[in-house]
């Protein structure tokens, strides 16, 4: 959906620790986006649509929302849809890193095989620093994975490309020691 709409984004949180060989399982795809006006217009036509939802502020419920608007990637911490697609949370900056500029200077660009799709991950480095800067019980919880996981990576260096079944939940993240 996102390449469809050539947006440009970087994929953080769970997604993008599990991508680096974190044991990690998540619900849903926590972007930071480019923030160009441009790219922040196709994003929101991506997600729109009938069956989207969005969470409203200060709860858990969500509401139809078929017509997503740019603004509201702004209008709060990070905005939370759930489109025909799976749900995804849209952050304008990373805690403890920044924006999108911020971000891509230590991503990793990832070669999906069979797809001809690149996607590009914070660093493991970035997701930690983010999650010991937000500072919820859920992201201190995960920290010991993902030091782990860095100190994998570090020793092992991955080849940067991954086989489209890379998030699928039942098989073993790529480096880890469950394969």
């Amino acid at each position: 959906m996102l390449a469809e709409h050539r947006v440009r984004y970087a994929i953080v949180g769970g997604v993008g620790a599990r991508l680096q060989g974190t044991p990690y399982v998540t619900g849903d795809l926590d972007i930071v986006p480019d923030p160009e006006p441009e790219n922040l217009a196709r994003l929101a036509a991506a997600l729109s649509g009938t069956a989207t939802l969005k969470k409203a502020a200060n709860s858990t419920e969500y509401l139809p929302h078929p017509e997503v608007q740019p603004a509201e990637f702004y209008a709060e911490y990070f905005a939370m849809y759930r489109t025909r697609y799976g749900a995804i949370d849209v952050l304008i900056e990373l805690p403890g890193v920044g924006p999108f500029d911020a971000i891509m200077r230590n991503a990793r660009r990832y070669d999906i095989t069979g797809f001809g799709l690149s996607i590009y991950v914070a660093s493991l480095e970035d997701i930690i620093r983010s999650k010991e800067t937000a500072g919820r019980s859920k992201d201190l919880a995960a920290l010991p994975a993902l030091y782990e996981a860095a100190n994998h990576l570090a020793r092992h260096p991955d080849d940067y490309a991954l086989s489209a079944d890379a998030l699928d939940v039942h098989t073993p993240p790529h480096g880890s020691d469950e394969q």
